[in-house]
């Protein structure tokens, strides 16, 4: 009398956990290699000699990138925009940044401070959150500074490119602290061509 074939329960079980694990795997290879071909994407599309470097803005909305850029541009920062994280990090491959300006107001993408703690822990990130719940969780994960919905206060944009690049502040004391932004950290800053224009006058 011949056996059956048919598996015991247990067997099945078990080979049901491999299956599953093979296929995280795979999806998980998948992935990594979508990020690694993503620096090379972007080298044949743009170039490298096309990335501005300085400052990185992240966000899909259209109205939001046009904005940044047009604040950052009118105190001539250099800039360039990428529409998601995945691209992000591709870029920061490729160039160097010394702050990040990210919409979180709709997305996640806390794999960006994943990745800027790990391997480039020198850049600052600023926020653009929908409310200080949120505000709080990236303060805590390692954001700079936030800025309050896509009509954030341009001001407060300016303050903190002013303390987070001139004066290299390590993150906004006030926000950390859960205080809203006063500008008190740039109150006494002065360029270098305020200073020239005072010896100026004192001359």
């Amino acid at each position: 009398m011949r056996r059956s074939r048919r598996r015991r329960p247990e067997m099945e079980e078990k080979l049901d956990k491999v299956e599953q694990q093979v296929r995280e795997a795979r999806g998980r290879l998948r992935w990594q290699v979508r990020q690694a071909l993503i620096p090379l994407d972007i080298q044949e599309k743009k170039g490298i000699s096309k990335l501005n470097g300085q400052i990185l803005i992240i966000t899909y909305n259209d109205d939001l990138q046009e904005r940044i850029r047009g604040i950052l541009e009118s105190e001539n920062y250099r800039c360039d925009v990428a529409e998601g994280s995945s691209r992000a990090v591709g870029m920061l491959r490729l160039q160097k940044y010394e702050l990040i300006i990210v919409d979180f107001t709709r997305y996640r993408r806390s794999t960006i401070f994943s990745y800027v703690r790990r391997y480039q822990p020198g850049i600052r990130v600023i926020s653009i959150v929908s409310n200080d719940d949120r505000a709080r969780e990236l303060m805590r994960m390692g954001s700079y500074s936030f800025l309050v919905g896509r009509n954030f206060d341009t001001e407060q944009l300016r303050t903190c490119l002013v303390s987070s690049l001139r004066m290299g502040h390590r993150v906004c004391s006030l926000q950390a602290h859960g205080e809203r932004c006063n500008k008190s950290c740039v109150n006494s800053y002065q360029t270098e061509e305020d200073i020239m224009g005072f010896d100026d006058i004192a001359e």
